[in-house]
């Protein structure tokens, strides 16, 4: 029961036992005072009538006797007269039955009045005659009585009504204060902290709330202090702080974790741009300058590669920036190649150049199958072809025709998806994801990962055909597909217990068509509730906040969990994780590789986690796959482990 329920009824209890207990003491002093003045009007009758009486019982004359007694017992205020003799006999008896009008039958039973009879002495002569004996009637006193009963009950009645309402009224305003209160401490539980400005004047409530305001921003600063301290481990780690790029180590990183994850990508580029002359830059202007021009460098490269969420770029060396650009074909690789060595070229015309010798481009492609050391050595190869074809060149490294994929164009893409489209051509794989405890096998829940048939038998990984898909507008509707045939696989009589995680692509996220859709669906399938979880791809997520939070917000309230992937791919801030309500995120792989030996990823994860609890978030490391990596993790106090080493892709 509500506190205010609570008082209303005390409120309710207060007011009924103030009125019994009025009605109660005012009823019995009336009657006792009623009473009083009934004995007291029988006495003065019964002494007047003896009086009267005596000189006519001398002479016994019985007439004038009844008549005097008639005449007063005639008025009504009087049960019974009695004349009795000295020796007992009764000469005159009136009586009156007890008829009480205008009062409940009830009440006289409740309220009994304790009507004396009194007596006085007739006298003949100087002898007793005998006595007159007179007792009153109660009806008037009743009546009296039960009018007073039901004034009592009317003004008592009114009275606690308005003191009602105004209490009521009262109470009202004086819990407004705990409302807020309430509504602050959902607000905390929710990831938000809000502060209450209006203070209760009731010193109590105010110390309340000023208690709730302090707690707000302890748990808001605590939050901002844990997000702030990952993002700068993450970046003394990984970032190099002249160019806030991306240091070696990360360059290193993303590109294992891309070209060993077919889930990921499974083609792109990677170029090696190398400025000349840095050494006597800083010889002749200073190390300032030459860090400028290193600075100036970068912000030209992601001034080129702009938001694409597919790039990456990082200094690798004193003078050399590495750059991956995921999902892209050899003729978009050259033009991209291209466009750098122009861009670069401003930094001649900005004077931070020596000579106009200013950098050499070298690139290479990859492909499945590729190794990371194989794909390095080919850069490496295409930036010294480069640099021997002279000033501010490119080249790109062509393998031997046998190994040359067969080129694909957007238009094929195009008509080739749309066709898997329109057949439903897609199988399900699933990947399972387990909680850590001792028992490494409870089941969370199984990431499903979408597969195209090929006539060889084998199966296309997303990592090769969702890019593309992106970028020729049919992601969303390769999401639909995927929805549709897990929710048909849900519905079917071979379907297990298990938890299915679905992953939306970045279109689908900032679609309202497609969050109506979904929703839709979903509200079709009863059954799918607690069965189904969507995964949200962070750097889509970050392009539109408002976005991925209306679908979080609409997926949880139809009782679905959302999680967040990718998680620490880019250089992005972490206060996001306070206001997106996320039920857990998956730390991206290119952090749990070999992390056993690399004590800043782990001191990265740890506080992610840390973080990530933090706000009730779980936390789950993607690409364990050796016995060494899970030891290390299961230190780091996360909630949730997934990777080859617990089981491959497998059919649904």
């Amino acid at each position: 029961m509500t506190l205010y329920r609570q008082l209303v009824l005390i409120i309710i209890v207060l007011l009924a036992a103030g009125f019994i207990g009025t009605v109660t003491i005012s009823t019995n002093n009336l009657r006792h005072f009623l009473g009083k003045q009934l004995e007291s009007h029988a006495q003065d009758t019964a002494t007047s009538l003896g009086l009267s009486l005596s000189s006519h019982m001398q002479s016994n004359d019985l007439p004038i006797i009844s008549s005097m007694i008639d005449a007063i017992f005639d008025r009504g205020y009087f049960k019974s007269i009695n004349v009795v003799t000295a020796s007992g006999e009764v000469l005159i008896e009136r009586s009156n039955p007890l008829q009480i009008e205008d009062v409940p039958d009830w009440f006289i039973e409740k309220v009994d009045f304790q009507v004396p009879t009194v007596e006085a002495i007739i006298m003949s002569a100087w002898k007793q005659a005998g006595t007159v004996q007179v007792t009153s009637h109660p009806g008037h006193a009743y009546r009296e009585l039960w009018d007073n009963t039901v004034e009592t009950f009317w003004l008592f009645l009114l009275s606690a009504l308005a003191a009602m309402v105004l209490a009521l009224l009262f109470i009202r305003l004086l819990l407004n204060p705990l409302r807020r209160v309430e509504m602050q401490a959902d607000a905390i539980c929710e990831r938000s902290y809000p502060i209450q400005k209006r203070l209760p004047r009731t010193r109590e409530l105010r110390r309340v709330v000023e208690a709730m305001n302090r707690l707000a921003t302890k748990i808001n600063n605590i939050f901002t202090e844990q997000s702030s301290l990952t993002e700068r481990l993450r970046e003394q780690a990984f970032k190099d702080p002249v160019t806030d790029l991306g240091n070696r180590r990360y360059f290193n990183r993303q590109l294992q974790n891309l070209v060993e994850s077919p889930e990921e990508s499974a083609r792109g580029a990677v170029m090696l741009l190398e400025l000349h002359n840095l050494d006597k830059i800083n010889n002749k202007s200073g190390y300032q300058v030459g860090d400028e021009t290193l600075h100036r460098t970068g912000e030209l490269i992601m001034s080129r590669l702009g938001n694409d969420q597919n790039c990456f770029a990082a200094r690798i060396s004193g003078a050399g920036f590495g750059i991956i650009a995921t999902d892209i074909n050899k003729g978009e690789a050259d033009a991209l190649a291209a466009d750098l060595s122009t861009d670069i070229m401003q930094l001649s015309a900005e004077d931070l150049v020596v000579s106009e010798d200013i950098a050499n481009i070298g690139v290479a492609m990859w492909k499945p199958g590729d190794t990371v050391s194989s794909l390095l050595s080919e850069v490496d190869i295409a930036l010294r072809s480069a640099q021997s074809q002279g000033e501010n060149t490119w080249y790109r490294y062509e393998p031997p025709a046998s190994e040359q994929a067969p080129i694909q164009g957007a238009g094929q893409w195009h008509d080739f998806l749309e066709q898997v489209i329109a057949d439903g051509n897609v199988a399900l794989f699933t990947q399972p994801v387990y909680r850590v405890t001792a028992d490494e096998h409870e089941l969370l829940h199984k990431e499903i990962l979408l597969r195209i048939p090929e006539k060889t038998g084998e199966f296309m990984p997303a990592g090769l055909f969702m890019p593309i898909a992106e970028r020729v507008g049919l992601a969303s509707a390769i999401d639909k597909l995927a929805v549709t045939r897990v929710l048909g696989h849900l519905a079917s009589a071979s379907a297990t217990n298990a938890v299915y995680a679905i992953n939306l692509t970045s279109t689908s996220l900032h679609e309202p068509d497609f969050t109506e859709w979904l929703c839709s669906q979903l509200a079709d399938y009863p059954g799918a509730k607690g069965r189904l979880v969507f995964e949200l791809p962070e750097y889509g997520l970050l392009r539109d906040l408002r976005s991925a939070r209306r679908l979080i917000e609409r997926l949880s309230a139809l009782g679905f969990e959302c999680g967040i992937d990718h998680v620490g791919r880019g250089f992005n801030s972490f206060g996001y994780l306070r206001s997106i309500k996320a039920d857990y995120l998956k730390i991206d792989g290119s952090y749990t590789r070999d992390i056993n030996s690399e004590s800043d990823n782990q001191f990265f994860i740890q506080a992610l986690t840390d973080t990530a609890h933090s706000v009730d978030i779980r936390v789950i490391a993607e690409a364990v796959e050796s016995e060494t990596e899970l030891n290390t993790i299961k230190t780091l106090n996360v909630d949730g482990i997934q990777g080859y080493l617990f089981g491959k892709p497998e059919p649904v």
